[in-house]
Formats: C-alpha cells, structure tokens, sequence
C-alpha cells in the first residue's frame, strides 16, 4: 500500500483500554465456526474465526490491553510469542473498521 493510502497504525498500550463501538453487534456462529460483527451504520460485516471470537469476548464492555494479552495467554495454550503483535493487528483492523474505540490509559 502506498504512504499516500496507508492508514495511520493503531498505537496501543498496556493501559489503553479498548471496547467495542456502540454500533457494532456482534453474533456467534455454530460451535467451532467463529462470529460475525456488523456494524450498524455501514452495514459491513467482517467474519471472526475462534480466536477473534476469543478476542471480542474478552473486550466485553471495555479491557485493557494489557489485561486483554492476559486472559487470551490464559485462554489459549501454547500462545504463539508473536501474540502481542497478532492481536495487535487485529485489533487495528477492527479500529479502522470503526468496530472498536481506543481510550487513553487508564
């Protein structure tokens, strides 16, 4: 992607609390098959496969980052070292989806 159309990264912190937007909804699909969120405004829905699924429930009404690194090393064995930067990238794509808010730290 060329500077001109990158979007600016997400930056996160340990403190940085993240939640869902408001005008996102979230449904989970059969057992083992991951969810779905759409957001309301837009209607554009973007699949979760089970560790995203992990990921929004975790975010529930509104988590750290840090504490979110937390609970998924505890929910997934053998969590690959790359987690951080996984979910990070995650979690930027759900950002510039406007699935999500970033608050300052805590």
């Amino acid at each position: 992607m060329s500077a001109e159309g990158e979007a600016m990264r997400l930056r996160l912190e340990r403190g940085t609390v993240i939640r869902p937007n408001p005008r996102s909804t979230f449904r989970e699909l059969a057992e083992g098959s991951g969810g779905v969120l759409l957001h309301l405004d837009t209607a554009a829905y973007h699949g979760l496969n089970e560790v995203g699924v992990a990921i929004w429930s975790s975010v529930g009404s509104g988590i750290t980052y840090g504490d979110l690194l937390e609970d998924l090393r505890a929910r997934i064995p053998d969590a690959p070292a790359s987690l951080a930067e996984d979910v990070g990238a995650f979690l930027d794509e759900l950002y510039q989806r406007d699935l999500i808010l970033i608050d300052a730290e805590e």
